[in-house]
């Protein structure tokens, strides 16, 4: 249960790379630590395991906090055979390091299971779990963005809602959803909506100046 949480940055010192998110938070019970998130296809050149021993292994040494890793897997069979947890044993087969970090498969997890988790951020990506009743699910993520305060980070989320779904019914009533964002977005829809709307105004108005 997290009560606080605060970006901290992503590139890791003395490192050309950098994680894809990183949190400073604070528990409800009140202790501190660093929550680290990656995202992961189905592809990688540099196997996840050992990716997230080095990210791990700095964002330790970084900031001396206690450790909470997290992989997203991004589509479907993405992750299947990662237990998140990895050893590697000494001459005599005892463990000489271990580490853990939690996979969650999204293509596994249906779409209420995300909303539970109370995060906006994650939201943008329920077109990447099981959405059985896209007509409950997808208003209320809708409204859920909305609520975001920060004007920026509202339309990336929007963006990248419609950008990660795979069913183009289901993009069409997001996009139908979003119509008040307009000015914020550009998709399909909406361009399509921004274009019949200046035909329109053009039609109207070659109207009026034969009525002149």
């Amino acid at each position: 249960d997290v009560r606080a949480a605060w970006p901290l940055n992503v590139e890791l010192p003395g490192a050309t790379r950098a994680v894809d998110l990183v949190f400073r938070i604070t528990l409800a019970d009140g202790r501190t630590l660093v929550l680290h998130i990656e995202f992961q296809g189905r592809r990688t050149h540099y196997p996840v395991p050992w990716r997230m021993l080095d990210y791990m292994t700095d964002l330790a040494q970084t900031h001396r906090l206690d450790l909470w890793s997290v992989v997203f897997y991004v589509g479907r069979g993405a992750g299947a055979d990662d237990t998140g947890q990895h050893v590697v044993n000494g001459p005599d087969g005892t463990p000489t390091l271990t580490w853990r970090y939690q996979p969650i498969r999204l293509w596994q997890m249906s779409a209420m299971e995300l909303l539970a988790m109370g995060s906006p951020a994650l939201l943008a990506l329920v077109g990447q779990t099981r959405i059985e009743t896209p007509e409950v699910i997808l208003p209320e993520v809708v409204a859920r963005i909305r609520s975001v305060d920060d004007l920026e980070l509202r339309g990336r989320l929007f963006s990248a809602l419609t950008t990660l779904m795979h069913e183009e019914e289901m993009v069409t009533m997001v996009e139908k959803l979003l119509e008040r964002e307009e000015l914020l977005l550009d998709t399909p829809y909406l361009r399509r909506i921004r274009g019949e709307g200046r035909e329109e105004g053009r039609e109207e108005g070659r109207e009026e100046g034969a009525l002149i």
